[in-house]
């Protein structure tokens, strides 16, 4: 393998990997002074999530062999003042490397590109404190390229010339999209299960499970339906918040503050929708619970669809990937709140007719006297002046109006 990289100025660093993420590829970064007689600096480094890489050792290898067989500086011909760092490396057994998977034979083969070009390195060490690339994709600071990895094999008997840069030429066996295939999917699941179910069990949640606890206010016995399928959600969000934490130890990104207020505001929000029933059924009216609890549950739908687009970022998600998440978003959204303005509509359409207002038979069951009282929406637990049913009525207004 041959990197070359052209510079006339000792700032920032150059890296490729092989990997899709930082966590488990196998990093080589290059930096130096292109205009010294020093040779330039090929650090190989792992890391174990998006944090600081450091220096690969011979028992991180597992058994492989990685050897930089030259590291030279060459006048660039077409950039004038300028120098390009030509490296080669050669890599022996390089499929027992315990990250990423590396294959020689696979068509699309990924591998994760950074770079820096403002940090100032007071010291060419192998093992240089490195300063963050730019954050997010698609900003210019990182990004992913998968490479056809036959069309690099050659039979010869010596080592390859260094290939040359063709102006105008962006990739060459080379291509910023990913070949998918089912192989690649299983393969992905089995090397990182813990992301994957992460991602899996946070976007049931979020995306499935509290929109129809939402929806469930509607329906006879709604308020029962209601609690239980947010339960249920609020497991699944607890089961993907410890599965984030196993992931990084360290909280330094958006994605993780916003994942820690979100769970710290599904406490407070179990008691204040617990509250708001307990006092509804006794004064007959909404309060500042009531609004409170309604409020706080569209800034958690928002903010966890948010973060699941912060998730893919950081995954390394492709802008195509990344749009088709937020048409799906788009689309829940929208028929989410429309199809509760259309009950809302439906309901005030009902109230101005003055037509009488039939209970289902489920509206008045399952409730009896000596349960909890915060679960009783029956008929008998009030006066027979017909109160009753305006409060189920109103109770089962949406909270996403």
């Amino acid at each position: 393998m041959s990197i070359t990289r052209p510079g006339s100025t000792a700032l920032g660093w150059t890296s490729i990997g092989l990997g899709e993420t930082m966590e488990g590829a196998l990093m080589f970064i290059i930096y130096g002074d292109p205009m010294s007689s020093e040779k330039p600096i090929v650090s190989i480094r792992k890391s174990t999530g998006h944090k600081q890489p450091t220096l690969v050792t011979k028992e991180d290898m597992n058994g492989a062999d990685l050897r930089v067989i030259s590291a030279d500086w060459i006048a660039s011909q077409s950039l004038p003042g300028s120098a390009v760092a030509m490296v080669s490396l050669v890599c022996y057994s390089c499929h027992l490397w315990p990250g990423t998977e590396i294959s020689v034979t696979s068509k699309s083969q990924p591998w994760i590109w950074a770079w820096s070009s403002k940090q100032e390195i007071p010291v060419y060490t192998y093992d240089a404190h490195l300063k963050m690339h730019v954050h997010h994709a698609g900003a210019g600071g990182w990004g992913n390229f998968y490479v056809d990895m036959p069309r690099s094999v050659n039979n010869w008997g010596h080592a390859p010339s260094f290939p040359p840069l063709r102006p105008g030429i962006k990739t060459l066996g080379a291509s910023d999209k990913r070949g998918i295939s089912l192989g690649y999917i299983m393969t992905s699941l089995v090397k990182n299960p813990v992301l994957h179910l992460h991602g899996i069990i946070m976007g049931t949640a979020f995306l499935l499970l509290f929109p129809i606890g939402v929806l469930a206010l509607r329906y006879g016995g709604s308020f029962k339906y209601h609690w239980i399928v947010q339960l249920v959600a609020s497991a699944f969000m607890g089961i993907g918040f410890a599965l984030g934490l196993m992931l990084g130890k360290k909280i330094n990104t958006a994605h993780q503050v916003v994942g820690i207020l979100l769970l710290s505001c599904l406490g407070i929000q179990g008691i204040l929708g617990w509250r708001h029933h307990m006092v509804f059924i006794r004064i007959r009216r909404r309060t500042w619970l009531s609004h409170s609890h309604l409020w706080l549950g569209r800034v958690m739908i928002v903010g966890g669809w948010s973060n699941l687009f912060s998730g893919m970022i950081l995954r390394g998600y492709s802008s195509f990937g990344i749009f088709a998440m937020s048409l799906l978003v788009g689309f829940e959204a929208i028929g989410l709140t429309g199809w509760l303005w259309w009950i809302r509509i439906k309901a005030a359409r009902v109230e101005r007719s003055g037509a009488p207002v039939i209970l289902k038979e489920s509206d008045t069951m399952g409730t009896k006297k000596g349960e909890a009282d915060y679960f009783a929406l029956g008929d008998d637990e009030y006066d027979d002046d017909g109160n009753s049913v305006d409060l189920q009525e109103d109770e089962d207004k949406p909270m996403i109006p």
